[in-house]
């Protein structure tokens, strides 16, 4: 698997982690369910125009936050220009939709330490 599509699929489940309290699924959904180039790129999009809310959640509970690069967009933009089939398009749509639900630390805890003197 390319490491854009891993990137923007680590992205997007920014949208899907309640510690972000975003609960975007709709977005992540109609990345899933694009039929046509454009769809697909509007998803990311919409997914995109989160970032500064993200980015401030993220930094606000110590947590990491990394969004797609804009190599990591140019190879999406590319990829999408060369699909010619709907097959196709939809299995790059539902592999990042997918890469949205994998499970990513964006919150690694803390060095284990106890609060209040107990053990």
């Amino acid at each position: 698997m390319d490491e854009w599509v891993k990137n923007i699929g680590r992205y997007l489940s920014y949208l899907v982690d309640e510690t972000f309290e975003e609960y975007a699924y709709d977005i992540v959904d109609s990345i899933a369910k694009a039929r046509i180039q454009e769809e697909l790129l509007e998803g990311v999009y919409k997914a995109l125009r989160l970032a500064p809310k993200l980015k401030k959640k993220a930094d606000s509970k110590g947590c990491f936050f990394q969004k797609p690069s804009p190599k990591d967009i140019e190879a999406l933009e590319d990829r999408v220009e060369e699909l010619s089939n709907t097959k196709d398009l939809r299995k790059l749509a539902v592999s990042l939709a997918l890469w949205a639900f994998a499970y990513w630390n964006h919150c690694p805890k803390k060095e284990n330490k106890t609060e209040g003197g107990v053990e």
